[in-house]
């Protein structure tokens, strides 16, 4: 047990904070952090040698578009989107602030076990790729399961599963090389 310094309350031990007033419970040794090494500082806009560079996120090259069919059956809700900036698919939530570019609410989202913030599709280069956002239910890429926050590339055909939702894939354009 750990005793507060502040309200003298007995705390578990390794707490960090007392569950009673909220006072910091680490002793002030064990604050602060490791500095940097002097080679390890840079100025801001300091060119670094060390970092890999990669051609293809500098270089993207023109927006790629993509077209989205949503769900199955006979009305399945198809979109196209270009790739200007990052597109993320989820459900809509005005209490909590949540308004992804792709609302997946009318699709029954929610039913089919869609997060509020589910996946997002980028343009990375020349290439499309989708993210789990570390929602509840996952995301599938055909049929295998993306690891959170993990990138994988799309392809022309690939199959979505978000929850219990399907989202079929058609890549519309690419760069001209």
């Amino acid at each position: 047990m750990i005793q507060c310094p502040d309200c003298r309350i007995a705390c578990v031990a390794n707490s960090i904070f007392c569950a009673e007033c909220g006072a910091y419970l680490l002793a002030p040794k064990e604050l602060g952090t490791n500095p940097l090494e002097m080679v390890q500082l840079r100025w801001l806009g300091e060119a670094d040698d060390t970092q890999v560079k990669d051609v293809d996120l500098l270089d993207a090259g023109p927006p790629l578009t993509v077209r989205l069919r949503i769900g199955q059956g006979d009305q399945p809700r198809q979109l196209e989107v270009s790739l200007v900036k990052p597109i993320r698919l989820g459900r809509s939530d005005p209490v909590e602030d949540v308004f992804p570019e792709i609302d997946l609410t009318d699709n029954l989202g929610r039913e089919n076990g869609v997060s509020r913030k589910h996946a997002c599709i980028f343009q990375r280069g020349s290439s499309v790729e989708v993210e789990d956002l570390g929602s509840t239910n996952g995301t599938r890429l055909n049929g295998e399961r993306l690891a959170p926050y993990r990138a994988k590339p799309l392809r022309d055909g690939d199959q979505l599963q978000m929850g219990k939702l399907l989202i079929e894939v058609s890549l519309v354009s690419r760069p001209s090389r």
